[in-house]
């Protein structure tokens, strides 16, 4: 895996994850067929509020000229909410390991491949895409324009059914990597998959599976530092940007 698609991975991961935590958590009041995507949007960042961690696994495809052979990505991630602030960790485990872990004002990213790990600050539109819902700093619309879905995306759904809802997001910010997001939601509110198209037609597409709401005890700093250390092979080069 070359260094382009880590990149990828690494900016597909940080603007997922926002909308992961602020859509993916009402398990138990399924949407109204009725409800128009901001009303979905808003009702689901209400229940989101409320949770404290959460774990998933993924897999990552992604697909264009700009990249060559479609490639793929595999793993799990972590997320959790403390008094100290929110921390994100992605563990993509194939085709080869990588391991990305955030606190909201910096990322480093491993790459086992390369022997490389890179560690920058996060940049403030990733940044407010990743925290304003859990930190409370604004609601969905203050960064996306949300559209209703469009027929020609709803054909491509991960799974046989007329109940799947899509939710498309258009970035307000001019300078952002992307230039539309669409999520599709199931009639009990889980994300089954997250599609990014950048402005070079390059898709990203995340499927996501095994969520688990609060798995982790956020009062308990011990097992948090543990989750979130990571130590570098010996010898791994690091970059600072």
């Amino acid at each position: 895996m070359n260094r382009y698609f880590g990149l990828r991975l690494l900016s597909s991961a940080v603007i997922f994850f926002g909308i992961l935590v602020s859509t993916s958590l009402l398990l138990s009041s399924p949407a109204s067929g009725s409800e128009t995507s901001a009303e979905i949007a808003e009702r689901l960042q209400n229940y989101y509020r409320q949770v404290e961690s959460l774990s998933f696994s993924f897999i990552q495809t992604t697909k264009g000229q700009m990249i060559g052979r479609p490639k793929t990505g595999k793993g799990n991630g972590i997320f959790v909410r403390t008094e100290s602030g929110a921390k994100m960790r992605w563990n993509y485990n194939s085709p080869d390991r990588q391991v990305l872990i955030s606190d909201g004002n910096t990322i480093s990213m491993y790459f086992e491949e390369l022997n490389q790990m890179i560690i920058a600050p996060v940049n403030q539109g990733q940044a407010d895409i990743l925290f304003s819902f859990f930190a409370g700093r604004g609601p969905l619309e203050s960064s996306f324009d949300i559209l209703d879905s469009d027929p020609a995306v709803t054909d491509e759904t991960p799974e046989s059914s007329s109940d799947i809802q899509v939710i498309n997001l258009l970035p307000k910010d001019p300078n952002s990597q992307i230039s539309i997001i669409h999520l599709y939601v199931t009639p009990g509110s889980l994300i089954r998959r997250i599609e990014f198209v950048d402005h070079f037609d390059t898709k990203t597409t995340i499927n996501i599976a095994n969520i688990s709401i609060d798995p982790f005890q956020v009062t308990n700093d011990e097992e948090i530092e543990k989750i979130f250390s990571f130590l570098p092979p010996e010898g791994t080069e690091i970059i600072r940007q």
